[in-house]
């Protein structure tokens, strides 16, 4: 998954690199349709590409109002995808190139504690989603594959296509959607299919073939080219789609459930996203809406129940990746070129711009936490090679700290905060910045 002109990046070809309640208890409760969920999905933290089932990209912990460069690593190849981090504050991330293409890294210092070559280079479409156990799950173009917390492969189970991570059902399941639009679920504990794989397309679907340009803007060619969300209380799940032969990418809703053994039932399908989609949708705190962003500068928010949409606002540009959205509707888009950092406040039947910052490039992908606090990559000087972190308030856009990143490096793409308050920043050129709290 190289980009083709790694010297000179298109951000539109960027696209796929930017990929990507809070997160649930590890308790029985029960399930919409009467049956029962199972113990544990999630691990705590920062255990799914954008955080959590809903792809917030927000983080519950009380973050730093000042940072500091704690390390950097540079890898062989690309990263795509932000990290996730482990139980034990270990960092997972994944690239395209070498023999090793999932890592397991030290918090402290970035050092290696395990890397595996068990999946192939395209596990970089991906970031391990890791349960409440410590299991990691990941996949790459032939197959889902199960690690422990130690490297060990647990399972793997064959695929066809490869998704752009994978997240769990309400009942503990693992799902995922392949890039030309099929449908698994397994069961985690041994990768066992939970029912037949459901291809969206019926059995005509597209050529598994792998087509990068169409991948990374969410097109007719990559029709699912996003991570999709989860609703843990309905059961219901959400994901981008470029139906074959239509106009336009949409949003469709589906539904998992177990109540009279493993079922998928669709719900609603909305094609409101011209021109692709531009990040995976993302689920608000309380359920009711769906936010999506398309190719051509329009933010959606979409009637989680229906698939009505509610308000579209355009923020001016081609968006880079997935939004971070905050429990009280607070949304911050990525960034592209000419993107200022914003804040987008969810009003009920509108958004509001509230505020805006011109100064700032945004060239990455933002990260709200706790205490009205968000982390994003802006441009540096002398050029947009150089990036620096900045801390903003949410409330007000006001810039807190700033801090230069001491390497040239191409956009990045992923914010993560880890139980500690690190902040782990990657770019596309394969360099993994950590920052640690200076206060």
């Amino acid at each position: 998954m190289k980009s083709k002109n790694a010297e000179s990046p298109d951000w539109s070809l960027l696209r796929s690199a930017l990929l990507a309640g809070l997160l649930l208890a590890g308790c029985k409760t029960s399930e919409p349709d009467g049956s029962e969920q199972l113990d544990g999905a999630y691990g705590p933290g920062w255990a799914a590409v954008h955080a959590d089932s809903r792809n917030s990209d927000y983080s519950p912990i009380q973050a730093a109002r000042k940072v500091a460069l704690a390390w950097r690593r540079k890898f062989d190849g690309t990263i795509n995808l932000g990290p996730t981090i482990g139980r034990q504050g270990h960092i997972y991330i994944t690239t395209n190139a070498g023999d090793c293409h999932l890592y397991a890294l030290e918090p402290q210092t970035g050092k290696t504690i395990w890397c595996s070559n068990e999946v192939n280079k395209f596990a970089v479409a991906s970031s391990a989603l890791i349960d409440e156990q410590g299991r990691l799950y990941i996949a790459d173009n032939e197959a889902m594959h199960a690690f422990d917390a130690s490297g060990k492969l647990l399972w793997e189970t064959k695929i066809k296509g490869f998704p752009f991570s994978a997240q769990f059902t309400h009942t503990g399941r693992l799902i995922f959607i392949t890039h030309i639009g099929i449908i698994y679920v397994l069961d985690r504990k041994n990768g066992a299919l939970m029912l037949d794989p459901q291809p969206l397309a019926g059995q005509g679907s597209p050529n598994p073939d792998f087509d990068p340009r169409a991948c990374m803007r969410g097109t007719a060619d990559c029709p699912c080219a996003n991570t999709l969300a989860v609703d843990q209380q309905t059961g219901r799940f959400f994901f981008t789609y470029w139906a074959p032969g239509a106009s336009q990418a949409g949003v469709r809703a589906m539904v998992y459930s177990e109540k009279s053994g493993p079922s998928l039932k669709p719900l609603w399908e909305n094609t409101a996203l011209p021109g692709g989609s531009a990040s995976s949708p993302d689920i608000s705190a309380d359920g009711s809406r769906i936010y999506v962003n398309d190719n051509e500068g329009g933010l959606h928010a979409i009637e989680a129940a229906s698939g009505s949409n509610i308000w579209k606002f355009s923020i001016g540009y081609e968006p880079g990746g997935s939004q971070s959205t905050s429990p009280q509707g607070l949304i911050m888009p990525a960034g592209g070129d000419s993107a200022p950092l914003m804040g987008i406040q969810d009003v009920g039947q509108q958004a509001r711009l509230l505020w805006k910052n011109d100064s700032l490039n945004h060239l990455g992908l933002a990260m709200q936490t706790a205490g009205n606090l968000a982390f994003a990559t802006v441009a540096g000087l002398p050029t947009k090679a150089y990036k620096d972190l900045v801390v903003v308030d949410t409330r007000t856009g006001k810039v807190l700290d700033r801090v230069h990143f001491p390497a040239k490096t191409l956009f990045t793409v992923g914010t993560t905060i880890g139980g500690e308050g690190n902040v782990y920043v990657p770019g596309f050129d394969g360099t993994l910045f950590a920052f640690r709290p200076a206060e």
